[in-house]
């Protein structure tokens, strides 16, 4: 079986600790409490052994860039990601979703059409499937009605996101 050493660290955010996990390749996982973390560790472990190695050093400038985001500040998340293990469609979907500026909100439908495809349900999907929240905005996509629509932080993270942001939705 394929092996995974995950770094792995956690930091105190007005949303509570968050988790991080990073492999050689860059930024694997973001999490919201212990119990999304460990979901997402126990998919991972579904496809290779996953190491934990814990190291905080390697999450310094991630950590840096959220606690500016946290204090109201534009922040630019490009950065090394590994996406490994995700389709194609995915990424295609996240790729579009990290153009979306901070404090600005675009449709589930609005995605849908920038990257092809006639369901939006399906960006919905793989919104729902991002490993990677904050990073990769999926907070920033709601309904084409105005509203929220799901998240996987549970939606009062998201309200707490895009008020940070300044939003209107």
């Amino acid at each position: 079986m394929k092996k995974l050493k995950l770094q792995h660290s956690r930091m105190q955010t007005p949303l509570g600790v968050i988790f991080l996990g990073r492999t050689k390749r860059g930024l694997r996982l973001v999490a919201f409490n212990k119990s999304e973390w460990l979901r997402q560790l126990k998919s991972l472990g579904q496809k290779q052994e996953v190491i934990l190695l814990s190291d905080d050093t390697r999450f310094r400038t991630i950590k840096s860039r959220l606690k500016r985001y946290f204090s109201g500040q534009k922040v630019n998340f490009s950065q090394n990601l590994d996406w490994d293990d995700y389709t194609s469609f995915q990424k295609k979907v996240w790729k579009e979703m990290s153009k979306i500026p901070f404090g600005q909100t675009r449709s589930y439908q609005w995605l849908a059409d920038r990257v092809r495809v006639k369901s939006p349900r399906a960006v919905g999907q793989a919104c729902g499937a991002n490993p990677l929240p904050i990073i990769i905005p999926c907070h920033r996509v709601i309904a084409s009605d105005g509203k929220l629509g799901g998240f996987g932080g549970g939606l009062s993270k998201k309200i707490k996101l895009l008020k940070l942001e300044g939003a209107r939705h």
